[in-house]
Formats: C-alpha cells, sequence, structure tokens
C-alpha cells in the first residue's frame, strides 16, 4: 500500500500563511495513531512553535506527532522506512468499521496468528510495546503484566483510532527518503531525523545519513524549518529547547532545535 515519490509536486494553495485560529486548544488534535522511538506527539504544543504556514511536511515522519496536533492543515508525510509509511497509508484510507473489526490479541498469541492485512498486523504490533522503533509481533511484558491496559492493543485503542481515521483523509504519504520529499511551496517543514548520536535504534537511523546534507537540505526549504535534535549535536547551530521525558522509564532527554530564523538579520 506504500507509493514512492521522487517527482516534484506542488499541492494547491500550498504555503498560504495560516490565519490565528485562536489557542492550541481549539484546534483539532488527535491521539497518536501508534506510539513510536521519539515521537514528538507529547511535546508539540508545550515546546515547539505552532506552524506559520498551511502546510505541514514531517519528512521523517515516524508517528507524525507534531502534525498530529494540528490535523486539519494541509499535511504531506514522508517516510523511508516502508513499514510505517504503509501504516499510514493504510490509516488514511481504512473505514472506522475495519478498525473496530480488528480482534484482540491473546497475551501469548501473535500478530501472524491474526487474519488481518499486513498493514493492520503492523498497526497492532505498534501497540504491543510502548515507543518501539519498529512493530512486535507479541505482547511486551508490561502488556502482558496488564500495566495500564488502555495503552496497549485492546478496545480502548480502537475505539480511539476508528473514531479519528475520518479527519486525516485529506494527508498525504510518501514512502521515500527526506531527500525525495516533494518540493512543495512554502511550508512549515518539521524536520525530525535519528538524532546522530542516539538514533540507532531505527531500522534506518542515523548511520545511512549524512548530516552535513541533511543541514543544506533544511536550509533550503521553502517557509519555516524547524530541526529536532539531541544534545552534542553540531551538524546545525543548534539551541536548546527543553528537558523532557523520554518513552523509556525513568529517562529524560535534552532537546535542542534549529530554526532557519536565528540565522537572519535582525531588521
Amino acid at each position: 500500500m506504500t507509493k514512492q515519490m521522487s517527482a516534484q509536486l506542488v499541492l494547491p494553495g500550498a504555503g498560504l500563511d495560516t490565519p490565528d485560529k485562536g489557542n492550541a486548544a481549539a484546534m483539532p488534535q488527535l491521539r497518536p495513531f501508534f506510539g513510536y522511538y521519539g515521537g514528538k506527539w507529547r511535546d508539540a504544543l508545550k515546546h515547539y512553535p505552532r506552524p506559520r504556514f498551511d502546510t505541514i511536511v514531517e519528512p521523517f515522519a515516524g508517528s507524525a506527532g507534531y502534525a498530529l496536533r494540528y490535523a486539519d492543515r494541509r499535511v504531506v508525510l514522508c517516510e523511508i522506512d516502508p513499514i510505517i509509511a504503509g501504516v499510514w497509508q493504510y490509516l488514511i484510507s481504512v473505514k472506522p468499521k475495519e478498525i473496530l473489526s480488528i480482534p484482540d490479541l491473546p497475551l501469548d498469541g501473535s500478530v501472524d496468528d491474526l487474519k488481518i492485512s499486513q498493514e493492520a498486523k503492523w498497526l497492532v504490533g505498534f501497540w504491543l510495546n510502548r515507543g518501539a522503533a519498529n512493530p512486535r509481533k507479541k505482547p511486551s511484558k508490561w502488556m502482558r503484566d496488564r500495566i495500564r491496559p488502555g495503552s496497549f492493543w485492546g478496545q480502548r485503542v480502537r475505539e480511539t483510532i476508528a473514531s479519528q481515521v475520518d479527519a486525516i483523509r485529506h494527508w498525504r504519504v510518501y514512502n521515500c527518503s527526506y531527500a525525495d520529499c516533494p518540493m512543495l511551496g512554502p511550508a512549515t517543514w518539521f524536520v525530525d531525523p535519528p538524532y546522530e548520536k542516539a538514533g540507532k535504534h531505527y531500522r534506518f537511523g542515523s548511520d545511512g545519513l549524512d548530516y552535513s546534507a541533511l543541514a543544506l537540505w533544511c536550509r533550503s526549504r521553502s517557509g519555516e524549518a524547524i530541526v529536532c535534535e539531541n544534545e552534542g549535536a553540531t551538524w546545525l547551530p543548534f539551541r536548546e529547547l527543553a528537558d523532557v521525558k523520554t518513552t523509556r522509564s525513568g529517562h529524560r532527554s535534552k532537546e535542542m532545535i534549529w530554526m532557519r530564523s536565528f540565522e537572519e538579520p535582525l531588521e
């Protein structure tokens, strides 16, 4: 269900400045469709600036935590991992009743036992272990021990996802690298790549990235670029953003940020 994309694309009306819609609490904010290692949904409103443009592009989509906070905008997700891209393609096309029909997984079972599509199995797999970089096939120890049962695959999760899928029908998803993201007019580019030092947990992690090339690409975006990193990164002149709680129990991360406005001369 994934779609390879490398050609240029211009979305109609892309890049129009968005009028102030009031405070963020008034925005149609969705909950995460699946957990993902390094996801930004929890911190998007608290620490990151609101998008200045009507189009949001996440070139390292993951669980698209930033875009979910502004889901009514024109959203474009680019993701090199075909599993992640496949899950998003599934979510933007699936009917709520199909989500509701996905069964529970026995605590001693495997997603391979479920008679559902591969993309649905991946979706369930991300709900078997919190904040994983890849979908799991069997329930984690936390799920088996019934710790926070509403945080793992089950009725509550099914109902939440089913209630939200209609809100992302207008989103577009491309299975491609950041460098092959569609060429848009001015947009808000939320760039959250695998961190240079801590991003080795992904199937397509930091070992496969040329950060010097990524820095040039970020600087060349039309509109605004919001770039995320971790303490110690130097491939852009990052500034300290916040000390945040991570998906790993008891761990915290010192988050850094770069925006092109940091380098623009004051008028």
